[in-house]
C-alpha cells in the first residue's frame, strides 16, 4: 500500500515525538529541570559546660558524658579537701592520660573548680579518675566520657526542590522534503 508524502510526514513526526519522549502538547514549550539545593550536613551541639559535684564522698554523675571542648565544673559540697584527677587506668591512683586527655583540680576544700577537655580530645574516649587526697576512700568510681555532641542534633530540613525553565528546542521545517 502507497502513502501519500502527508501521511509519511505525519507518521515521522509521530516516531520522532514518540522517540523523544514527546508529547502532542505544545513541543515547544520549555521543559522544567529540577535542580536540588544541598542543605549542609547536621551537626550535634556540644555542651559548653558540664558539672561534677561531689557530697558525701560520692562523684554525680557517676558517668559523665561531654564533648570535645567542654569546660568541666567540679563543686565539692564536702567540708574536707578533695581533686578530679584523670587517671590512665582505672583503679590505679596515679595521674594519667587516656588518649591525650588529662585533667587535675587539685586538692580543694568546699567551692568549685574547673578544667576544660581539650577540643581535639578523641569522641569515644573514656577516662577514668578519681580523688587524690583520698583515693580508695570515696564510695564510686566515676567515668567521663568524650562523645560527638552531649546536646541534641540541629535538624536538617528537607532540600526543597526548584524549577528552573530551560530555553525551548529550537527547530527548524523545511519547506520541502527531498524525495517526495
Amino acid at each position: 500500500m502507497l502513502r501519500s508524502p502527508a501521511s509519511l510526514l505525519a507518521l515521522t513526526l509521530a516516531g520522532v515525538l514518540a522517540a523523544c519522549g514527546g508529547s502532542s502538547s505544545n513541543p515547544m514549550a520549555p521543559t522544567p529541570t529540577t535542580t536540588v539545593t544541598p542543605t549542609p550536613t547536621p551537626t550535634a551541639t556540644p555542651t559548653a559546660a558540664a558539672t561534677i559535684t561531689i557530697q558525701a564522698f560520692t562523684w554525680m554523675p557517676q558517668n559523665l558524658e561531654v564533648a570535645p571542648g567542654t569546660t568541666v565544673t567540679v563543686v565539692n559540697k564536702d567540708n574536707t579537701q578533695h581533686s578530679v584527677t584523670s587517671e590512665a587506668t582505672p583503679g590505679a591512683f596515679t595521674p594519667g592520660a587516656v588518649n591525650g586527655v588529662q585533667f587535675d583540680t587539685g586538692g580543694f576544700g568546699t567551692g568549685t573548680r574547673t578544667f576544660t577537655i581539650p577540643a581535639n580530645a578523641p569522641v569515644g574516649t573514656v577516662i577514668p579518675y578519681y580523688c587524690s587526697v583520698h583515693l580508695t576512700n570515696m564510695v564510686n568510681m566515676p567515668t567521663i566520657t568524650i562523645v560527638a555532641g552531649a546536646a541534641a542534633a540541629t535538624p536538617t530540613p528537607t532540600p526543597t526542590p526548584t524549577s528552573t525553565p530551560t530555553s525551548a528546542p529550537t527547530t527548524t521545517t523545511p519547506s520541502t522534503m527531498p524525495g517526495y
